[in-house]
């Protein structure tokens, strides 16, 4: 018996997105397609500055204080320096992933970037200029889940730059 598999795609940015400091795009969950074990995020982003705190590329997560570390999926920005901080939630803890992804991203440079998450493989995966460049694997994989949520999606808070969706 044969295994057949359907990819859904599913385009978020539409049009280039030119982002300052204090602006995001959010997108609300029931406008988004459903993600119940696995996902990946492909974009092209380009930053003109580095932000003096941590900065969003994207999270998908709850708003208030009490939910702050809801993630799944969440691509940050270190503060100053704008090294990649791919994160998840786990139903073991509400802030996991990599630490620091390669070097800081350099200013008016174009990136492409793939993060991929999922609970079936336990790992996520990123991928900068499409060259595999760090994962994460869930260690505990009988008991330890991806917890993926229903709360809005925010794409840029703090990004002083422009993020695309097409990859020409």
């Amino acid at each position: 018996m044969k295994k057949f598999f359907v990819k859904e795609f599913y385009e978020i940015i539409s049009e280039p997105i030119k982002l300052k400091e204090k602006q995001c795009i959010t997108v609300q969950h029931v406008e988004l397609p459903e993600v119940d074990d696995e996902l990946s995020v492909t974009l092209r982003i380009k930053l003109k500055s580095h932000y003096s705190d941590w900065a969003t590329i994207f999270r998908k997560g709850g708003g208030n204080e009490r939910e702050r570390l809801v993630r799944t999926p969440g691509l940050f920005l270190h503060a100053n320096n704008s090294k990649l901080y791919p994160r998840f939630t786990g139903n073991w803890n509400d802030n996991v992933g990599i630490n620091t992804v390669g070097d800081r991203l350099l200013l008016n440079k174009w990136y492409h970037i793939t993060y991929t998450l999922s609970d079936t493989e336990k790992r996520m995966d990123i991928f900068i200029n499409g060259v595999w460049t760090a994962f994460y694997a869930i260690e505990n994989v009988q008991m330890h889940r991806v917890k993926f949520n229903d709360k809005q999606l925010d794409i840029g808070w703090c990004v002083d730059g422009e993020i695309r969706h097409d990859f020409s």
